[in-house]
């Protein structure tokens, strides 16, 4: 990745990924790396069995220590950087 504060060097800080959906708690979930971020969303996801139009605005985004948006988990897991490129 590009930048000191993206989704490749989330093992530098704490990162957190916002969780949210219509009838499930909101929760932000600390994390260490984006494959981490994936595998919490993927768990929220089957915990609250709920489709990608019922997710809440924001809802899969990896924030950084300081609040700045650095990636992205999409419905079905993958991983996005701030930017919309798949991380692999």
């Amino acid at each position: 990745m590009k930048t000191s504060s993206g989704v490749s060097n989330l093992q530098v800080e704490l990162h957190h990924v916002y969780l949210a959906t219509n009838g499930a708690p909101a929760l932000n979930i600390p994390v260490q790396f984006a494959d981490e971020a994936s595998k919490v969303f993927c768990a929220y996801r089957e915990r609250y069995q709920f489709g990608a139009s019922e997710m809440e605005a924001g809802c899969g985004n990896i924030y950084n220590s300081l609040g700045v948006l650095v990636g992205h988990i999409s419905y079905n897991g993958r991983i996005w950087d701030a930017n919309g490129n798949l991380v692999e």
